[in-house]
């Protein structure tokens, strides 16, 4: 009995339950036919159906109908030699037919767990950001406008005012920083008004996630990870990957996904805010290049330049 049951429980998942019509016409089909080699005409299955249904017998249409699906999914075969057609089933032909549906159901289903996978790995990430989707939330149901338009500083001092006020102001628990740190080495960057700065943004819940290109100046990264590692003993949220590459790409400063701080020239230094409503194709694609390589990195605490 368990077997049937499970049996059954397979039929309904691939869509062939005992109340499909189709499955209906398929076994009249199988009732009419005295012999496996008999080719039945519709006269004659019409009749069956006719026994099988009564009054609930379909019209003509829709039984055609039927007998054309189950022959495109390979349940029968139809004589067409003559002027009335002959339809054939066997247990054969339906095993052929059932392990077909089978297959593409399961690849159908399997296609399906990736796109759950893929949601689920996407919302659990969203988890330690809850805050962040909250604000934007509210952003949307106050109907704030996204209209903010580029702006450009050049030199160090103006650079950091940029900063301050486009990326690091206002930021709330769960917000990301990325930051891409080759284009600082040479700046003064850790000193300490600015490490207090960070450390007070890393208190409320912002986490900042770095990437170091360069690979080579190890004086440099030993102060870096010297203050890193201090901070993450506290809980701090504070990601640094080195993933060396020899090709230029995106340097700058972003706040979520809502802007970045783009270095356009180290020499004279000159950046420009670049919010993601006036360019989303160049915000999105210097995001997404650096979680790749972010992904592909070597934490700085495991790191042997």
């Amino acid at each position: 009995m368990g077997t049937e049951i499970q049996q059954d429980e397979v039929l309904k998942i691939i869509g062939l339950d005992k109340t499909r019509k189709d499955m209906v016409v398929l076994g009249a089909l199988l009732k009419a036919q005295k012999e496996p080699t008999d080719f039945i005409d519709f006269e004659t299955l019409r009749e069956q159906l006719a026994k099988d249904e009564g009054s609930k017998r379909g019209k003509d249409p829709l039984i055609y109908r039927s007998l054309s699906w189950l022959e495109t999914q390979g349940f029968l075969e139809i004589d067409k030699s003559s002027h009335k057609h002959g339809y054939n089933t066997t247990i054969s032909i339906m095993e052929k037919a059932v392990a077909k549906i089978i297959a593409i159901k399961i690849d159908l289903l399997e296609k399906e767990l990736q796109q759950l996978d893929s949601e689920i790995s996407n919302l659990s990430k969203m988890e330690e950001r809850i805050s962040s989707i909250t604000n934007r939330l509210v952003d949307l149901s106050v109907d704030k406008k996204d209209g903010e338009m580029p702006s450009f500083a050049q030199g160090w001092d103006n650079i950091l005012q940029m900063l301050d006020e486009k990326v690091y102001k206002n930021l709330r628990k769960g917000d990301v920083v990325r930051i891409t740190i080759d284009w600082l080495f040479q700046q003064d960057y850790m000193n300490s008004t600015r490490l207090k700065q960070l450390e007070q943004l890393y208190k409320k819940g912002v986490e900042t996630r770095t990437l170091d290109r360069n690979g080579r100046d190890e004086k440099v990264r030993k102060n870096f990870r010297e203050i890193i590692l201090q901070w993450r003993e506290k809980g701090y949220s504070v990601g640094y990957q080195i993933f060396p590459r020899k090709d230029a790409t995106y340097q700058f400063v972003g706040r979520n996904t809502e802007g970045i701080v783009l270095i356009v020239s180290e020499s004279p230094l000159s950046a420009t805010w670049m919010p993601r409503n006036t360019n989303p194709e160049i915000v999105d694609n210097a995001i997404s290049t650096f979680e790749k390589d972010y992904d592909a990195g070597t934490d700085l605490a495991e790191f042997e330049g």
